[in-house]
């Protein structure tokens, strides 16, 4: 393994610049945490090859030409050459299966500290947590795992940072700052080190594409409308990015039939819009979002068989009495609102009016951010109204009622102004 490695550093030495830009268009990926893992501190800290190299197989028999990956700097912190050569083998398996990871370096969801002794955690870790943003251990992590592998050509690339704005413990201002100066420094020294792969960021909604878009090499999409136009609004406003910037669109994200949003429809969408995408996710294993997504069971069957066939899939079952998804919400309301102007006034006014607490504020958050962020794309406003919202729910979560009321100030006014009230 580490003869291996060696060979390809020295390959990587003198080509890195010389790698050929991936087909965008044609990457057919999944998000893939092993279905032994519910972490990504547990996917690199309980390292199975054995059962990697099945799941591997299983991607390929769908047809998939990628995976996007989630590495995890504490598990690097814990033993690094180990962590290394872990990342080796999984690049080798990859490569045998004629598939290319894309690597995500950091991830910001959903702002829970990750540990070794949270690898087994029922809940999703964030990486590498917002108390480490400034240590030096995280840049020679950065350092040596993207030094291993530049412009190894069985690497597809780097994603940065997963959903930058998705850390919901740590929503001021400053903080959030924070991280986006966090994932501009790594962008500029993931590029230093490697400039022969592209970069990417994972935004968590479309409107955040500006806060990247001259730091990455193609745009990232993650979108989970269930309604097929809404989800082509966010492709379509994403493409418009791409189109203003020259740079490529893959939709790094998607796939949440749980939430109501098929794994059939996106399939097909993205097939008419010829563009590469990621569905969430590979495997239905011990992840907490097992009830909302996931594919394929460790043993080899499906929960999805139309999905399955959407894909071309081959040789999968449908397995009977499996992990049951989760009835999507209903957001007809919402959508019958949205879609009748004559009723927008009224929510302002009953906004404007609102008792300023918790009880009278909450119940409008989720119509009067939707309308906000509807009526401000493509502009810099839908960004705006979509982080106020977001803010001050996960504000009034943690108990701190007057910060949350002090935005929602803000979000009003920056929906009557895209409202032109």
């Amino acid at each position: 393994m580490k003869r291996a490695a060696l060979l390809v550093g020295i390959l990587a030495s003198g080509c890195s610049s010389a790698l050929k830009a991936p087909d965008y268009a044609a990457i057919r990926g999944a998000n893939y945490v092993p279905s032994f893992a519910s972490t990504s501190v547990g996917a690199w800290k309980d390292y199975d090859p054995g059962r990697i190299d099945r799941e591997l197989g299983y991607a390929q028999r769908l047809g998939l030409n990628s995976v996007r990956v989630f590495l995890q700097y504490v598990t690097y912190e814990h033993d690094p050459a180990g962590f290394l050569d872990k990342v080796e083998d999984f690049v080798g398996r990859c490569d045998r299966r004629g598939i290319r990871p894309l690597f995500v370096l950091f991830d910001s969801c959903f702002g829970d500290e990750p540990s070794m002794e949270k690898a087994a955690s029922p809940l999703w870790v964030n990486n590498p947590g917002f108390s480490r943003l400034g240590e030096k251990g995280v840049e020679r992590y950065v350092r040596d795992v993207v030094g291993r592998f530049r412009g190894d050509p069985r690497v597809l690339g780097w994603d940065v940072m997963n959903e930058p704005m998705a850390d919901f413990n740590h929503v001021t201002r400053a903080e959030r700052d924070a991280i986006w100066a966090f994932v501009d420094r790594f962008c500029r020294l993931v590029k230093e080190i490697d400039p022969g792969h592209p970069i990417t960021v994972g935004e968590a909604v479309v409107e955040y594409i500006p806060k990247t878009l001259d730091r990455v090499d193609f745009i990232s999409v993650h979108s989970y409308e269930a309604d097929p136009r809404n989800f082509l609004k966010d492709l379509d406003l994403a493409r418009h990015y791409g189109r203003a910037s020259g740079k490529p669109v893959v939709v790094t994200e998607c796939g949440n039939p749980g939430a109501g949003q098929t794994y059939e429809m996106v399939f097909e969408v993205l097939e008419a819009k010829k563009l590469g995408f990621y569905f969430w996710e590979l495997m239905i294993g011990k992840m907490q979002f097992r009830e909302m997504a996931g594919l394929i069971y460790p043993d080899g069957t499906t929960r999805d068989f139309a999905a399955v066939a959407a894909l071309k899939g081959q040789g999968f079952a449908r397995k009977e009495n499996g992990v049951p998804l989760k009835t999507p919400p209903d957001e007809s309301a919402l959508k019958a609102f949205l879609g009748a102007p004559e009723r927008w006034p009224a929510l302002l006014e009953k906004a404007r009016a609102a008792a300023r607490t918790r009880e009278g504020v909450q119940p409008l958050l989720h119509p009067l951010t939707a309308l906000g962020r509807l009526k401000g794309r493509p502009g810099p406003r839908a960004m705006e109204i979509f982080e106020a919202g977001l803010t001050i729910s996960q504000l009034f979560r943690q108990g701190r009622d007057a910060e949350a009321l002090q935005e929602y100030e803000g979000l009003l006014k920056a929906v009557e102004g895209v409202l032109g009230k």
